[in-house]
């Protein structure tokens, strides 16, 4: 092989070595984005999902007013009390729904009656809501474990959170009110009860 022929033969190898080495710098670059990528992402990805089994479903408001209560192996119905409304306001006995677990009660308006419930959340938060579920048009419920069972159509809901778990009318648990803990008793501002609507009807 003449000494021309040894150099571009000489040649073409640099040229392939080259091209070998651009190719393995462009797997490299890319692999490290990739690396960069999952280092970024990951940790993030991770937190969320750590926040989300740590906090879940987000609880329903309420007034702590006792220790944990335990509903396991128990089914608890309504108690029916009468309100007490003056000054603009609508109250029962905090008394009676720490012992009860769950009251009915009712406030009239001039288009008929809105019927209430109070209850206690395995937290020891006490919740006060319209006591309806909207498409059955049932009002009444009970507690069975740790859930709020419609006693017409056996919806269950989570009671921290009135999160729908069985059921035909998942969408509609009682819908929760503000309320206020005054000394013994727990109040409603009547207002809101005034301009309360059933969530099907509203826009």
């Amino acid at each position: 092989m003449g000494t021309k022929e040894k150099s571009e033969k000489w040649l073409n190898n640099g040229g392939k070595r080259e091209k070998l080495l651009v190719e393995k710098k462009k797997k490299s670059a890319g692999k490290m984005i990739v690396i960069v990528i999952l280092a970024a992402v990951v940790p993030v990805s991770w937190l969320i999902y750590r926040t989300v089994l740590q906090d879940g479903p987000q609880a329903v408001p309420g007034s702590q007013v006792m220790e944990n209560v335990s509903y396991e192996k128990q089914s608890v119905t309504m108690t029916e009390v009468e309100a007490i409304s003056g000054k603009g306001l609508v109250g029962v006995p905090v008394d009676l729904v720490k012992k009860n677990k769950l009251i009915y009660f009712e406030y009239q308006r001039k288009d008929g009656r809105i019927p209430l419930l109070a209850y206690i959340t395995p937290a020891g938060k006490l919740v006060t809501a319209v006591s309806m579920c909207e498409p059955c048009n049932s009002t009444r419920f009970h507690i069975e474990g740790d859930q709020m069972v419609c006693n017409a159509c056996s919806t269950r809901w989570d009671l921290e959170t009135l999160k729908g778990i069985s059921g035909g009318c998942l969408g509609y648990p009682p819908d929760v009110l503000r309320h206020t803990v005054n000394g013994d008793k727990i109040t409603i501002q009547e207002m809101d009860l005034q301009n309360w609507k059933p969530r099907v009807l509203r826009g």
